[in-house]
């Protein structure tokens, strides 16, 4: 192998991509650049790119365990409203009869389940609420064009880590699935979440227990991260292999369906351009 070769590959292991499926395209970013490509109405491809608002010292930040994953999740955030205002759909709940009837549904559900008079045991209550909350999210991907970005998103993604390249044959032919999806989060902060609301309903009592849900809440959502990365980082391991084996199976029967030649054409171009901006092609 060359020295440009391994380059290359050392750049593909070291720059940290995430993504985003929209319902038009695929949206990608680093630390420091956001890019998207969408499918224009007349059928080309539409490409946007920029650098990233900064929330301020988040440098710092960044180097705080169960802080920085937070932070970039927020940093992650802010970038929605400049893919929107760039012809970026986003999964909303007001496009599809399907996602309205889920939410009233996840309402619904968890107005009978916190029921006075059908009381249930915390843990299974906690369980149960959580499960609920979770329903709009995963009917939004499953079996849409969101969902076929999504493992766009992900096959783009896996072809450059692997490869350092961003052949379209191999990108094809990769894997719809991905280690740092946000699906693998799900499965651990469900879990720290219904076990830490039902702990602290237990010893702070039901009106207390309520306001310290969303510190629990931040504290799942930030513990889940940190697991993830470290899996990501760790791929061999059997606990990573354990950790995101659910995220995996959720990836490939629900939130990721095999995608299209020019849907593909879609999630390579957003990560060309990516890569265009941190100068790693």
């Amino acid at each position: 192998m060359t020295d440009f070769e391994n380059s290359q590959e050392n750049r593909a292991v070291n720059l940290k991509i995430g993504g985003m499926a929209l319902e038009n395209g695929v949206l990608f970013q680093t630390d420091q650049h956001w890019a998207m490509a969408v499918r224009g109405l007349s059928g080309d491809i539409e490409i946007s790119s920029g650098k990233k608002m900064a929330i301020p010292h988040s440098t710092r930040i960044r180097r705080i365990p169960m802080l920085r994953g937070l932070v970039a999740l927020a940093e992650s955030g802010l970038v929605i409203p400049n893919a929107y205002s760039h012809g970026g759909r986003l999964p909303l709940p007001t496009r599809s009869p399907r996602m309205l009837a889920s939410m009233i549904v996840s309402v619904l559900g968890t107005m009978i389940v916190k029921n006075p008079k059908r009381k249930l045991p915390p843990l299974l209550e906690e369980l149960a609420v959580s499960a609920l909350a979770l329903v709009p999210s995963l009917v939004a991907l499953r079996k849409s064009e969101a969902s076929e970005y999504h493992a766009a998103e992900h096959k783009s993604i896996n072809t450059w880590e692997s490869s350092g390249g961003l052949d379209e044959l191999k990108a094809e032919k990769a894997a719809a699935e991905h280690a740092r999806c946000g699906s693998n989060i799900m499965g651990p902060a469900l879990a720290m979440m219904t076990i830490g609301n039902t702990l602290t309903r237990r010893w702070l009592g039901s009106r207390r227990g309520n306001m310290a849900r969303l510190g629990m809440g931040v504290i799942s959502l930030s513990g889940a991260v940190e697991m993830v990365q470290w899996a990501s980082r760790n791929p061999r391991s059997f606990f990573s292999k354990a950790l995101t084996l659910p995220g995996g199976e959720l990836q490939h029967l629900i939130t990721t369906s095999e995608p299209s030649h020019d849907q593909m054409e879609v999630g390579l171009a957003a990560l060309r351009e990516l890569l265009r901006l941190e100068g790693a092609l």
